[in-house]
């Protein structure tokens, strides 16, 4: 029997299992984003979720846990990183729109 993880070096079968307490979800047969983040499709998506007794949430962008007044309203993205996410693209706008007028100039 082979026990190669996903990485292919051979290591002892471990059963993956979500890092939600209380989560009794078999990680074993998930998509490989929730085997590798340790987390089923279920508490991924949850508005809150308790990890280590703390209320928290599954950041798409940090793919970790973070305490809920991290994100804004609902957002499954934490306030950091939407912040990056959001200056890179005033950024790339800002430069298309230097571009453009500069075409119209010539």
């Amino acid at each position: 029997m082979d026990t190669r993880d996903d990485q292919g070096s051979s290591a002892p079968s471990t059963i993956l299992c979500c890092h939600a307490d209380n989560c009794t979800a078999d990680l074993t047969d998930a998509k490989k984003y929730h085997r590798r983040h340790k987390v089923c499709e279920f508490h991924a998506k949850a508005p809150v979720v308790i990890v280590a007794g703390l209320q928290q949430r599954f950041c798409q962008q940090c793919s970790k846990f973070h305490e809920i007044p991290e994100f804004d309203d609902m957002k499954r993205s934490c306030r950091r990183r939407l912040a990056g996410h959001n200056e890179r693209r005033r950024r790339s706008t800002g430069e298309s729109s230097t571009r453009e007028s500069s075409t119209r100039e010539r």
